[in-house]
């Protein structure tokens, strides 16, 4: 099975995407969440940050032994296959391409929207707490945009994920010393670091590993990356250290300019009033143009990611239409077929999200309150990553891994893992998301052909 698309990303690009893809919108959105989780103690908070980061440092060095010895189309599907065999990876494939990929999609689209409201004054979900009809259409047109520019001009998709990723950090650094210079960040962790119980904390790492989440992505593209077994591997183990140390640093630095308290409070309109102290009346419009371009970096780089799956499952003929799906175009050297198909599946999971909404606020659809599309699929996905970090230690011995490589790390990303899962556990309307996804990876069973390559 050979990938018939040209190797165009090289390491630097390779790190924007995992950076790029993680730093966005969680960050943003997230961080007033997770205080209140742990009921505004920002020690336990950082310890969250830090507990969330062991699951992608430790999970990447892993995962790069994957990467080491194989770097054809389809990233989690691929590695799948060489721990478990063809079925785990086609129900890993399944899986991210019906639920975890669309869900994510939907919600940083509708994110990304929002905090466009926000930076003209428009109404909208973070600006006025309205879920306005316009915004919804902007959050539409936002997908229309993104997944033409990735399936028709994929190279400058490339290079818009390297800008975002450093007006990103640079905003987040900006933010960081500006709190931590112009704040007191001894005294406000002290004075914020009482109460909250470790229960909370499990809890605050259902948000902690939507802020995290992405890492997994750049494999997906491994087939498409310069030299990849040296370089993916080099991607996964710098990136996600970087990430835990712009997180550190911003919600310390926040805290410490405005209290636990003003985040909690504000919530996603903490970051403007910081900047309105840092940079005056016109603050909040200047980090807003780069809140809005790093949640625009991590959306298309989960479309850029995401488009691929289907396309890799079709080359393995393991779903309907594989030869429809695995056409590349000459032309855009991009599957079509597969970008549009993912395209439609995204659009069903804004409209679930718009049900869990507006429906419920407008609608009354109480029914779906509750319904988390952006947490939920993250924690079952890491279910799939615990059986491929099991698959190292499984074939330790038969590769020749040292007891580092082999054993004591995967065991850390293990554990890491498994704080996350347990966390979302204790999830609301936990169990009838994983029931339904349950139902839903069994009929990927029902559909698959009976032959595949």
């Amino acid at each position: 099975m050979d990938s018939q698309q040209q190797r165009k990303f090289g390491l630097l690009t390779t790190v924007a995407m995992i950076a790029g893809i993680v730093i966005g919108s969680g960050i943003f959105f997230k961080t007033d969440d997770i205080l209140r989780s742990v009921e505004g103690n920002v020690l336990l908070s950082s310890l969250g940050w830090i507990l969330g980061a062991v699951g992608i440092i430790f999970g990447g060095l892993t995962i790069a032994q994957y990467a080491k010895k194989e770097d054809t189309v389809g990233g989690i599907i691929t590695y799948s296959e060489m721990a478990w065999g063809k079925t785990l990876g086609y129900l890993a494939g399944w899986f991210q391409i019906v639920f975890y990929y669309p869900a994510l999609v939907a919600i940083i689209a509708w994110v990304a929207a929002s905090y466009i409201l926000v930076l003209f004054g428009a109404p909208g979900p973070f600006s006025s707490g309205e879920f306005t009809l316009f915004s919804w259409v902007l959050t539409v047109g936002l997908m229309v945009v993104f997944f033409i520019f990735n399936s028709f001009a994929t190279k400058s998709a490339g290079k818009f994920q390297s800008f975002a990723l450093i007006a990103k950090v640079s905003a987040l650094v900006v933010l960081a010393l500006f709190g931590l210079v112009l704040g007191n960040p001894i005294v406000a962790v002290q004075a914020a670091s009482t109460g909250g119980t470790m229960s909370g904390l499990f809890v605050a790492l259902i948000s902690i590993a939507f802020a995290y989440d992405g890492w997994l992505v750049a494999p997906s593209v491994a087939h498409e990356i310069k030299n990849p077994k040296r370089n993916l591997p080099l991607a996964l183990t710098f990136a996600p250290i970087l990430i835990m140390f712009v997180y550190l640093a911003y919600t310390i630095g926040l805290t410490s300019v405005l209290g636990a308290d003003v985040v909690m409070e504000l919530g996603n309109a903490a970051v403007g009033e910081a900047a309105t102290l840092f940079f005056g009346a016109w603050g909040p419009k200047i980090i807003y143009v780069f809140v809005v371009i790093s949640i625009l970096g991590t959306f298309n780089g989960l479309i850029l990611g995401f488009i691929r799956l289907p396309y890799a499952l079709a080359l393995r003929k393991e779903v309907p239409f594989s030869e429809k799906l695995a056409v590349v175009n000459k032309k855009f050297d991009i599957p079509l077929a597969s970008a549009l198909l993912t395209f439609f599946i995204s659009l069903v999971w804004l409209f679930l999200h718009f049900l869990s909404t507006s429906g419920v606020v407008t609608y009354g659809l109480t029914m779906f309150q509750g319904l988390e599309i952006d947490g939920l699929p993250i924690v079952l996905t890491y279910v799939f990553y615990v059986m491929l970090y099991i698959g190292v230690i499984k074939k330790a011995k038969a590769d020749n891994l040292s007891i580092l490589n082999g054993y004591i790390i995967p065991i850390l990303a293990v554990a890491g893992a498994a704080i996350v899962i347990y966390g979302g556990l204790s999830a609301p309307k936990f169990n009838v998301y994983f029931i339904i996804s349950l139902v839903g990876i069994g009929a990927g069973l029902l559909i698959k052909p009976k032959k595949s390559a």
